[in-house]
């Protein structure tokens, strides 16, 4: 799992974003969804692999490594909260839309 540190500059972002919302009203929360996605891979990603073998084994099949091309499939999960309540858990399979 990769961590992201918020800098002094995301926290003051952060200040100041809150300090302009507190004293919105219930009727303009209501037109606010915040939201979170995450992306799970299917199969691992195989770049980081490496093999040590002797010279003249490279078609040995005690060495070779089946991997996917891109990636493979994996899916693309969010959901979302509102003043309201939480919405529905969207699961998107064989990874998120591209953009066309």
């Amino acid at each position: 799992m990769v961590c992201v540190r918020l800098t002094s500059r995301h926290r003051r972002n952060h200040r100041e974003w809150a300090t302009e919302h507190v004293n919105w009203r219930r009727n303009e929360w209501s037109n606010v969804l915040f939201y979170d996605e995450s992306c799970f891979s299917v199969h691992p990603d195989n770049r980081r692999i490496f093999i040590w073998r002797d010279r003249g084994s490279r078609n040995n099949p005690a060495f070779v490594h089946e991997s996917v091309r891109f990636g493979g499939g994996g899916v693309l999960v969010y959901e979302g909260i509102s003043i309201d309540g939480r919405s529905d858990l969207y699961i998107i399979r064989d990874g998120p839309p591209t953009a066309s």
